[in-house]
């Protein structure tokens, strides 16, 4: 009998990876103390990540065929999906672990509304990225961008100066739906549907129409990430935030977002009449987002404007990987994003629990706080690429595929990417 509903679950595991954090919500919203709203959490978030985990496991290591769900959710695995799906649970299930001291110090009224928030996220970002239609993405997209919102807002009552950065975030995801929502309109009359395996195999009519669409929708997702030049709102949410909503709207959000355009890139880099253009979008867009997050990384002050800046960065270099339109170019950039998640939640997580907002607080803290000291080191060493971390391993990953394509001025890119990092990174290590 239990081998039996073990295998119900694995069939239907798509669909339950994204319906546990959903359940973990509705549970959480019954509870209106916040330690018992944040152990739900926890609970729901783990349960997620095993799920998910699972299934990447045996779709890409065992190579078993993902199955798609038809009946009430449009899902479709692929490989891409289930490992992003699998990152984005870990991070969720990490961020609830590391923002128990922030949510647990919360109003009673909020902080259950946090956890909720967080989970919607995991769930909203894991049904885009298992979505098999354009219509399904763009539904579960904002689901998920509204309750990073909610996360942001859900301690204004606390901090009153979040509520400017809540606004912030709020028009810029009202403004990255409309873009996505008329991209999608105009890839559907391009392509003649919605699905991906229709835009696969769909003879253009109109590539420039096709492009303007595939254009919009990767812009509204590069506004939603907080990536160059549509990150104006990332400072102002993020740098007087509190631990939770900058693990869960700093990482989680972030991670999301980038591994979605990872997969819907594969579509639109791959099409002959599309992909020369997406390619020449995304190499202008990671070029911008490395210098822009570099400059601006250097010259913070607040801990958490810094980490949100060097993350700005890295996600310059995810879209010059997918510029590359190849799959180790492909494979560079869920590297990259792995390497931005993790240097993120240390940040993030260490100035948490070592309770420092600015520069000059970090002084003494390795003595006053070890652990949170190491957990910042090692986020820092991560952003500026030093040997045998995963975020040097992104990079080299990304100069190898460069370097496959005769990208020489991405090596470049690259190059500059490491500097800024050393100085933004070497400033927190000198701290």
């Amino acid at each position: 009998m239990t081998a039996d509903w073990l295998d119900l679950a694995r069939v239907h595991a798509p669909l339950l990876v994204v319906a546990t954090p959903c359940a973990g919500a509705a549970l959480t919203l019954a509870s209106s103390h916040a330690r018992v709203a944040w152990a739900v959490g926890v609970v729901s978030a783990a349960l997620g990540f095993l799920l998910a985990g699972e299934l990447a496991l045996r779709v890409l290591v065992f190579g078993v065929e993902a199955q798609g769900v038809a009946e009430g959710a449009a899902l479709a695995p692929d490989g891409v999906g289930v490992f992003a799906v699998a990152l984005v649970a870990l991070c969720t299930l990490l961020a609830m672990l590391a923002g128990a001291a922030s949510v647990r110090g919360g109003e009673p009224r909020t902080a259950p509304f946090s956890t909720i928030a967080l989970l919607l996220m995991c769930a909203g970002w894991s049904g885009a990225l298992f979505a098999r239609d354009l219509v399904t993405t763009f539904i579960a997209v904002e689901v998920a961008s509204l309750a990073g919102v909610g996360v942001l807002a859900s301690h204004v009552d606390r901090e009153r100066s979040m509520l400017n950065g809540a606004f912030k975030a709020l028009l810029a995801v009202g403004l990255g739906g409309a873009l996505m929502l008329g991209g999608l309109f105009l890839a559907a009359r391009s392509f003649g549907g919605v699905g991906f395996a229709e835009i696969a195999l769909a003879h253009l009519t109109a590539p420039g129409l096709a492009a303007t669409g595939f254009g919009l929708i990767f812009a509204g997702l590069a506004m939603k990430a907080g990536a160059a030049p549509f990150h104006a709102w990332v400072g102002a949410a993020l740098g007087k935030a509190s631990a939770f909503a900058c693990l869960g709207v700093g990482v989680v959000g972030v991670v999301g977002a980038l591994a979605l355009v990872v997969r819907l890139a594969i579509y639109a880099v791959s099409a002959p009449a599309t992909g020369e253009g997406a390619s020449l979008v995304f190499a202008a867009l990671g070029c911008v987002g490395i210098l822009f997050g570099s400059l601006q990384a250097v010259g913070a002050r607040n801990l958490r404007r810094l980490a949100a800046y060097a993350i700005v960065a890295q996600a310059g270099g995810v879209l010059l990987c997918v510029a590359l339109g190849s799959p180790a170019g492909f494979a560079a950039a869920l590297v990259q994003v792995s390497a931005l998640s993790a240097a993120g939640l240390a940040l993030y997580a260490g100035a948490a629990a070592a309770d420092v907002h600015d520069l000059d607080a970090l002084d003494g803290v390795s003595r006053r706080a070890p652990l949170a000291a190491a957990a910042m080191t090692f986020g820092a060493v991560s952003l500026l690429g030093a040997p045998l971390t995963i975020g040097f391993l992104g990079r080299w990953r990304l100069v190898e595929a460069a370097v496959g394509a005769g990208w020489w001025w991405a090596v470049g890119a690259v190059t500059v990417a490491s500097l800024g990092g050393v100085i933004y990174g070497g400033r927190l290590i000198e701290r």
